[in-house]
């Protein structure tokens, strides 16, 4: 008798269905437009990014356009018509402001969904708000910005004393020099030499942070 076959059970889920599934693992917004009925749906996480109010909010493209920075909104319009033609998801960055005028930076990703003649049917993407890392990532990047000025200015700062220093040494008359004072003046050249060589490393390193 053969044993019982395993009841396998089979799900199917719809983009935004993923999509909506994901967003609460890893705390980003999802919204869709549809272009027969010109009509931009929200989840709640997109309300609590820009500081909506659902009632506030009237489903248009018009509303979100009107929270997107006024710098960054050409660059929104134009890869919002871009996908449309596109065929792979398209990733942006741009700053919204919410109500309260404060400012968030939002990393965007939209993709374009199609019926069997290939039609655009709808959109559908997904927000991010990045200002606290974009924050962070701008205090390392000016930490480091900082820190290469600073190993600049004191390695070329340093290494002109040093230079000075090889030059005199060289300028020594060791046919004057006893046995003892040559061997100092030698130990003295390898030291500054050394020391140099140090610098020139640091310099180095410090351009390769570039």
């Amino acid at each position: 008798m053969n044993p019982p076959k395993p009841n396998i059970h089979h799900f199917f889920f719809s983009e935004a269905e993923r999509l909506l599934l994901a967003s609460h693992l890893l705390n980003f917004g999802v919204w869709e437009f549809e272009f027969n009925s010109s009509r931009l749906i929200w989840d709640n996480k997109m309300y609590e990014i820009y500081g909506v109010a659902k009632e506030n909010f009237f489903h248009t493209m018009e509303d979100f356009r009107q929270r997107v920075h006024p710098e960054d909104l050409p660059g929104t319009d134009a890869a919002i018509k871009e996908i449309i033609n596109a065929t792979q998801p398209k990733f942006e960055h741009f700053r919204i402001i919410r109500p309260n005028g404060d400012i968030r930076m939002i990393q965007g990703n939209v993709t374009c969904i199609r019926d069997a003649a290939k039609k655009p049917i709808r959109l559908i993407g997904i927000n991010h708000d990045i200002t606290d890392q974009q924050k962070i990532q701008d205090k390392i990047q000016d930490q480091n910005d900082r820190l290469r000025k600073i190993a600049w200015m004191q390695s070329h700062e340093i290494r002109k004393p040093v230079a000075n220093i090889i030059g005199i040494l060289n300028l020594c008359d060791i046919a004057k020099m006893d046995i003892q004072q040559h061997q100092l003046l030698a130990y003295l050249k390898v030291s500054a030499q050394e020391l140099d060589h140090l610098i020139k490393d640091i310099i180095e390193r410090t351009k390769a942070t570039d």
